[in-house]
């Protein structure tokens, strides 16, 4: 778990330490307004190698570069330790325990002088470097024959393990387990191989006869020697054309005699296999997408493998943004090795349209299960200024929400507590109509208000709407004041004034039946009254403030638009 995230002196940020306790596998969404500073919190991940901070020139805070930068994590281990890391400019010890990587937006706009005419610019996206270093190509080998001279008179049974050798996605799996290839070389562990080989060769027949001669009488032997069984299992889970579990295990033991007998070409062989597969898997992905004839593939470019784009104009909006995540994703797979793995995607999600946001959330799932797979811990960190609760941008089965820009505004617990309750039958209807929007006719509601703990002024609607009004007033003085009253406000005078304006009696009787306050100005407009459009973007006011999650931070959201002072404009204007 990381616990918390401490920064300093890094680009916009001067000092913010936030408090998050996020979980591993799980889609985090750290939300928090433009200006906040999450290209910061980015930026100050993007700025450490695994010996320290090293800061570009503009990433200075406040461009003073004697502001000396940190970054602190506090991270809990799976056996409940806690760690607590730290980098500066000097040294780094995030990096001995964590892994971490920065997707941002890789469009960046380039100048393009004229001698003779006005200098014109174009969109670039910066060429994605998949694999910083093409491993060599280093072979296995054919060990078959000296595998043969090694086993003995019965060798005809061994398979050859050219078709291991051959599926890169069982080299990747046995290049996840080197520990039980070692092992498995053990003396004891050698001594009982060697006993069953002996026995084996002890038998006569074709190799159809020995085969099954193995099967019947010591392949539930093999299968007990410890990791001897990993490898034979894992050989046995493709579909390789050995046709049987015994063959498995002969090709299991010949892995292992090739491995101990030099680890590092073993590894090395290994490298380059998955590099293959990697390369296969980014082609494929492209090839999901059907644009390959506009030139994007991934190339060897000097000892690179490079994933190079045309112009941004050439290739539209959508498929630039999910490429170039796509991208990101298996570049940041290639340098996430360790155990726990940091990715932050700083804001990628936030501009991408419907289909493409889809896609880059199965993209971002299946990353996840590759690591949970792997026994392996993912923490992915997606930062925003969408909040997921209102524009319903993200769709994770299992995300976890987390407001960066906390409020200290004290809400009145008053109306919280008739927020919780505004579905209780004896209110429900009442409330809705009377209280949460504007509605002339009076009530009294005192004894259902008093019976559920509300407070009882508010069983009527004018002491209710007076409560409003003056926190709005607060809110707009200076004063402090409860966030919530503020949007319950704001809709009631929106609606007020259009009411105000309708002169029919059947017309106001059709606004105030009307549901929802969209609904309701729409109403008036096709009755002749046209609210400004300054009425319709309150919505995102309006609609947030009049309902209570629970379990969720519903206060820091609505804060921090409050504080936009375009925002605070737009509600004065409403009430002058």
């Amino acid at each position: 778990m990381l616990r918390v995230i401490e920064i300093e002196n890094i680009k916009g940020i001067q000092h913010k330490r936030f408090e998050l306790d996020i979980l591993p596998n799980k889609p985090s969404l750290l939300v928090a307004p433009n200006g906040f500073g999450k290209s910061s919190f980015a930026a100050a991940f993007n700025s450490m190698n695994n010996r320290r901070i090293n800061l570009s020139e503009d990433d200075f805070h406040a461009e003073d570069e004697t502001l000396a930068p940190r970054i602190y994590i506090e991270y809990e281990r799976p056996d409940n330790s806690i760690a607590t890391l730290e980098a500066t400019a000097t040294t780094n010890t995030i990096s001995s325990e964590l892994d971490y990587f920065v997707i941002n937006n890789p469009t960046k706009p380039k100048g393009i002088g004229n001698l003779y005419g006005r200098p014109s610019a174009t969109l670039e996206i910066k060429d994605v470097v998949l694999v910083d270093r093409i491993p060599d190509n280093v072979q296995f080998g054919n060990q078959y024959r000296a595998a043969q001279q090694r086993f003995g008179q019965n060798a005809r049974v061994l398979p050859n393990p050219n078709a291991a050798l051959g599926n890169l996605k069982l080299v990747e799996k046995l290049s996840y387990n080197y520990q039980a290839l070692e092992r498995a070389n053990g003396q004891r562990i050698r001594t009982r191989i060697n006993d069953i080989i002996n026995e084996i060769n002890q038998q006569a027949g074709t190799i159809e006869v020995l085969t099954d001669w193995i099967t019947a009488h010591r392949l539930n032997d093999l299968k007990q020697i410890e990791y001897l069984n990993t490898i034979g299992n894992l050989i046995n889970e493709y579909d390789l054309g050995y046709n049987s579990e015994t063959k498995a295990y002969l090709i299991a033991i010949q892995l292992i005699w090739l491995y101990n007998d030099n680890p590092n070409n073993f590894k090395e062989a290994c490298k380059y296999s998955n590099y293959q597969l990697d390369k296969q898997r980014f082609q494929h992905t492209l090839s999901n997408f059907n644009c390959t004839w506009k030139g994007i593939r991934a190339s060897q470019t000097e000892g690179q493998l490079v994933v190079k784009f045309p112009k941004a104009n050439h290739i539209s909006n959508g498929q630039r943004d999910i490429l170039t995540f796509v991208a990101m994703l298996f570049r940041a797979r290639q340098h996430l090795k360790k155990e726990a793995n940091i990715l932050i995607i700083d804001e990628v999600f936030d501009y991408l349209d419907d289909a493409n946001l889809t896609a880059a959330q199965y993209y971002i799932t299946t990353f996840i299960k590759d690591f949970k797979d792997e026994g392996k811990r993912l923490y992915p960190i997606i930062l925003t200024h969408l909040n997921p609760n209102y524009f319903k941008n993200f769709a994770f089965s299992n995300q976890k929400v987390y407001y960066l820009d906390k409020s200290n505004i004290q809400v009145n617990q008053s109306i919280v507590r008739l927020l919780r309750n505004r579905e209780h039958p004896s209110i429900k209807v009442d409330v809705s109509k009377h209280l949460l929007h504007f509605e002339p006719t009076h009530i009294n509601k005192r004894a259902e208000f008093n019976a559920l703990g509300l407070r009882e002024l508010w069983g009527e609607a004018d002491n209710f709407y007076q409560f409003l009004f003056s926190e709005v007033d607060n809110y707009l003085n200076g004063r402090p004041f409860c966030p919530f009253a503020v949007c319950g406000g704001v809709r009631v005078k929106i609606e007020e004034i259009a009411y105000g304006k309708l002169q029919n009696p059947a017309a106001q009787t059709t606004f105030l039946t009307t549901k929802k306050t969209r609904p309701k100005l729409e109403k008036a407009e096709e009755m002749g009254v046209v609210s400004p459009e300054s009425h319709y973007l309150l919505g995102i006011i309006y609609n947030e403030g009049m309902h209570w999650k629970e379990n969720q931070d519903n206060v820091s959201p609505i804060a921090s638009k409050l504080e936009n002072l375009t925002i605070k404009k737009l509600i004065r204007d409403v009430f002058n």
